[in-house]
């Protein structure tokens, strides 16, 4: 199943990627994003800084689906690559269930529009389940839509609160 999340942000590009690698957004945006972020792991490979990431969100799964996942919640983990010389976030997400069975992948972009900038996400989500893996995509992209949703709203607020 396609993910493709569209924001506009009133901020140049390189304004919008000294928020993002802010420490008080990254506070700001976990207080207020509904989800529960854990640094796992960091590591800087020269040109890509490599970031793993355990993901809980507090809303609780649709019954059916946490029925057949086994878990009411889904928690994942996620890498994060961000190519610098790009300007572009790869992300992957490392299932904690469905081993073998989830794929689910992308980027992050940033394009300066005329009155800013815009925040595309872009993926594709994939769940190998027999009868149910569509309902299962389905939720698991509404979760992603609904985080960046979040995400951009608690962008807007910050670069209100900090124009310079």
């Amino acid at each position: 199943m396609k993910l493709l999340v569209r924001h506009g942000l009133p901020c140049s590009p390189e304004k919008y990627w000294k928020m993002y690698w802010d420490d008080d957004f990254d506070a700001m945006l976990r207080k207020e994003s509904a989800v529960e972020r854990e640094l796992l792991e960091e590591r800087d490979d020269g040109d890509v800084l490599v970031r793993r990431v355990r993901i809980t969100p507090d809303r609780e799964l649709p019954t059916p689906v946490a029925k057949l996942l086994g878990a009411p919640k889904l928690v994942y983990e996620q890498e994060n690559r961000w190519d610098r010389k790009n300007a572009v976030l790869h992300w992957k997400v490392l299932p904690t269930i469905l081993p073998g069975k989830l794929d689910c992948r992308g980027t992050f972009r940033i394009q300066p529009t005329a009155t800013g900038c815009e925040q595309v996400v872009d993926g594709e989500i994939k769940v190998n389940v027999m009868l149910v893996g569509g309902q299962i995509e389905k939720a698991v992209v509404a979760e992603i839509e609904k985080s960046y949703d979040r995400m951009a709203a608690a962008s807007k607020e910050w670069l209100a609160a900090h124009p310079d």
